[in-house]
């Protein structure tokens, strides 16, 4: 397998079509890993003790799965990695010097946990339970001359890993992570008939992409306000003509952990501006939220610096700086209650009146 091929797991997740740019913590997800491997030296128990150590190489995870929103993910993972033979010790007089390689496919149920540190960066840690089909190819000379191995052996084989998510988009992580993976006993028989049995220990560091699967991102309409009342006709030919119908009360959502409009926010906001020229708006009140995610302190910045993106924008649309008044409420006044700690799009709002 070369260097090319490993890479294209990875490649498929960067790929995927971006129908998934939902906002979104819950839902099926498709990753793929990449990176070095090392393989700790192995004992080959069987007449006598050989044992071989190894290069370095690339080894490559894919994984499909489910996450909740609470931060826990289940899933299944497959993986594959190969390493050449660097020398091979002990045995008896006249055996010397090693060849071959020793392969590695796994496939294991995981579950893992990431911690949400209310940042785009997250730490976790999991592990998982499964199978290994372990290989040795051309491997020799193993316990004396002109013995080898070339065989498969599939046995139980476990892993934990450790790492950091670091939130690209809204539904789609870069990650870094450490894994070793164990499987045992491995069994074998030589090209002469000699049994013997060994446990694989390997460790790697990976880089990659997950990319979570949800709902498609909800648009608010500005809430309808109550139609005007029409003035009353004055006691002369012509009726007096009514005042113009505009809406008093509008609310935009915001992306987790970002205070940047989205393009369903602008065009709310754009709604916004020609309301309030249209109806001769001299006070505009904009007011900033957060959902429960992060500290208090830093969701009362970020709610006051999603009013600021707002009133920004409508003085591009041609308000002015002056009728428009900012607050900031932080995680207070939820659209929807939660717990502490919960990524809940509908808290993640700017809501705008016409007082």
């Amino acid at each position: 397998m070369t260097f090319r091929t490993l890479l294209l797991g990875t490649a498929l997740a960067a790929a995927i079509p971006a129908a998934a740019l939902a906002e979104t913590t819950q839902g099926f997800y498709f990753g793929s890993q990449v990176g070095a491997s090392w393989l700790e030296d192995t004992k080959y128990n069987g007449p006598v003790t050989n044992k071989a150590d190894f290069k370095t190489a690339i080894s490559s995870v894919v994984e499909l799965g489910y996450q909740l929103d609470n931060g826990l993910r289940f899933g299944v993972e497959g993986g594959y990695g190969v390493h050449t033979i660097g020398d091979i010790v002990g045995g008896v007089a006249g055996r010397s010097g090693g060849n071959g390689s020793t392969s590695a496919l796994t496939l294991m149920g995981v579950a893992a946990y990431s911690i949400d540190t209310g940042t785009p960066l997250s730490p976790f840690f999991g592990g998982g339970v499964g199978v290994a089909r372990i290989g040795l190819r051309d491997a020799g000379a193993l316990f004396s001359a002109n013995q080898f191995a070339d065989e498969k052996d599939t046995t139980v084989a476990y892993q934990l890993n450790a790492g950091l998510n670091y939130s690209i988009l809204s539904n789609m992580d870069a990650t870094l992570s450490y894994r070793y993976l164990r499987a045992e006993p491995v069994k074998m028989a030589t090209t002469t008939g000699n049994n013997f049995e060994f446990d694989y220990d390997n460790h790697s560091v990976l880089v990659g992409i997950r990319v979570l699967f949800g709902a498609p991102t909800r648009t608010v309409a500005p809430t309808p306000a109550p139609q005007p009342v029409v003035q009353q006709p004055a006691p002369v030919a012509q009726p007096a003509v009514a005042a113009p119908t505009i809406s008093r009360n509008f609310t935009v959502f915001f992306d987790w952990n970002k205070s940047t409009l989205t393009a369903d926010a602008e065009q709310v906001l754009r709604n916004v501006a020609r309301d309030a020229m249209t109806g001769k708006v001299a006070a505009v009140q904009v007011t900033g939220y957060t959902d429960t995610s992060g500290s208090p302190t830093y969701n009362q910045k970020l709610s006051e610096a999603r009013a600021a993106a707002v009133r920004e924008f409508l003085v591009s649309q041609g308000l002015t700086a002056d009728q428009i008044a900012t607050a900031g409420r932080g995680e207070t006044e939820l659209l929807v209650p939660t717990a502490d700690n919960v990524r809940e799009p509908s808290n993640r709002r700017a809501v705008i009146l016409f007082p």
